[in-house]
């Protein structure tokens, strides 16, 4: 008899906490110094404002081979940018690029009209100039603010935990001798 599996109430949520918590970790963990480490970071979010969707790992690569930083802490980085989040992004981009389009006259003023029933390949390409160019407009402002900004928190986590376990280590060193083990 083929039972349907049960879903235990708030398994969903409980599995996203752990793994944003062990990217966390892993973060921490990183035998890379402080620097390089929210420098990749900073390179993943910096992608993550770009509508240059499927080659953001590739982009995170080449940003952290060719300016430095840790390339696995940039691929956490770039997690931010996921389906929940790329709608906000994309949408303060195109906002932000549209008035800055209409500032300087390059005609991005306006805004497009959308409507699924119009959602076909032919008006997605003919409306690309309008949405894509407004949102490479505004990444242009937003990606590097929060770029700063994750560089930022990224560095000084990674400084407070390591400075944490180092402490730990040195308390237990005094406690227990340099065996580690209870005297």
């Amino acid at each position: 008899m083929d039972s349907m599996p049960t879903t235990v109430p708030g398994r969903k949520k409980r599995e996203m906490r752990h793994f944003f918590r062990y990217q966390l970790i892993r973060l921490h963990r990183l035998a890379e110094d402080s620097h390089a480490i929210a420098l990749g970071v900073a390179w993943g979010i910096f992608v993550s404002f770009t509508p240059f969707l499927g080659f953001h790992l590739i982009l995170c690569t080449l940003m952290c081979i060719l300016f430095g930083g840790s390339k696995l802490a940039s691929w956490i980085g770039s997690l931010i940018g996921n389906p929940a989040t790329f709608p906000f992004f994309f949408w303060a981009d195109h906002r932000l690029g549209s008035w800055i389009m209409g500032l300087f006259g390059l005609g991005g003023g306006g805004t497009v009209k959308f409507s699924w029933d119009s959602l076909t390949f032919d008006a997605l390409f003919s409306d690309m100039t309008h949405i894509i160019v407004p949102i490479l407009f505004g990444a242009v402002i937003l990606a590097p603010l929060a770029a700063a900004c994750g560089y930022w928190a990224t560095y000084k986590f990674v400084e407070l935990t390591r400075h944490r376990r180092l402490a730990r280590m040195k308390l237990a060193r005094q406690r227990y001798g340099e065996s580690g083990r209870q005297v």
